[in-house]
């Protein structure tokens, strides 16, 4: 018991160090706070429920104490709490999950594809309270836009500079407007993908040091979106086009992460679907070349086949049929 919690003491302060060192400012230090949720998860697949909460706590207070209280409350909001929902998820498919003894055989579990649902979910909560906290923090969603606007254009107007290459003779003003306008979206997304990143990693380590707490699943062949929240996805996506401010920022902030985890899927599927196929691996590897230098692009178009393996079922397609006469 004293060296799960010790464990769980360790993790908590591990989080807490790895998100202090944004104040840096480098591109390492921003890279080390986005596996800030890393510690807890680790602890909360390999140790439990109750020390996948000491160490979510701790790690606030530390933040806390070693920044300052909003800074530690901010972290517990948008990190240190989904990262522990999440995994508490991932091992709350127990009768008990404080009971560490190991689960009953065909105990049903939390799936691959509610995990990552689970993850946009967790993102969009995050991003939408933090526009609906800047929308009564400056009395209405207007004047939000133009007080973060403000904010923002004196160090857009430096960046770009008097003789600035921008298309469509757009000034600071504008790019500023912009940046308000796909800021829920972005960070919903990158928050998603922080931590569904973080949940794969802590898994790995569990599985490593003999911790895992559930079997690893082959997971190009087992995660799966189901067609609801295909649904939900198009019809998100939808309203963030055809809906005006300021109700298209929070359905963005749904559909981004939504749309991120159906990209997911897309490689999931290519992954399943090209396991027989000569040059699998140069195949692979010019894939994820292409996503590196056009994301944008390459990110929809699998976003685009995770939704229609949702409909399809591609990967049970698939699968060859007994020879019948």
């Amino acid at each position: 018991m004293l060296n799960r919690f010790g464990i769980a003491i360790g993790a908590g302060l591990a989080s807490a160090l790895l998100f202090s060192v944004t104040a840096k400012g480098t591109a390492l230090a921003m890279l080390l706070a986005y596996l800030a949720p890393l510690p807890i998860m680790i602890v909360a697949l390999g140790w439990g429920l109750d020390a996948d909460a000491l160490a979510c706590v701790l790690a606030a207070v530390a933040v806390g104490v070693v920044i300052d209280p909003g800074s530690g409350l901010l972290f517990f909001l948008t990190v240190a709490l989904p990262s522990a929902a999440l995994g508490a998820l991932a091992i709350a498919t127990r009768a008990n999950p404080f009971d560490r003894s190991p689960p009953a055989p065909g105990a049903r579990r939390a799936s691959l594809g509610a995990l990552a649902v689970s993850a946009a979910g967790f993102a969009t909560v995050v991003s939408a309270g933090a526009l609906i906290v800047m929308i009564v923090m400056n009395g209405g969603y207007d004047k939000a836009v133009a007080a973060f606007r403000d904010m923002l254009e004196p160090t857009l107007a430096e960046a770009i500079g008097e003789s600035g290459d921008l298309p469509n003779e757009l000034g600071a003003a504008d790019v500023a407007r912009l940046i308000v306008k796909y800021a829920p979206a972005a960070i919903a997304a990158s928050t998603a993908l922080m931590l569904i990143i973080n949940l794969y990693l802590a898994a790995r380590v569990a599985q490593v040091s003999q911790r895992l707490a559930r079997p690893w699943t082959d997971i190009p062949t087992t995660f799966r979106l189901p067609l609801p929240v295909a649904i939900v996805a198009l019809l998100a996506a939808v309203g963030w086009l055809v809906l005006p401010e300021p109700y298209n920022p929070f359905v963005a902030a749904l559909a981004a992460p939504l749309a991120l985890m159906f990209a997911f899927q897309g490689l999931a599927v290519l992954h399943a679907l090209s396991r027989r196929a000569p040059g699998r691996t140069a195949l692979m590897f010019t894939l994820y070349f292409a996503l590196l230098l056009a994301p944008r692009w390459v990110g929809l178009a699998l976003a685009v086949i995770g939704l229609a393996e949702s409909a399809l079922s591609l990967r049970t397609r698939q699968t060859p049929k007994p020879f019948q006469n």
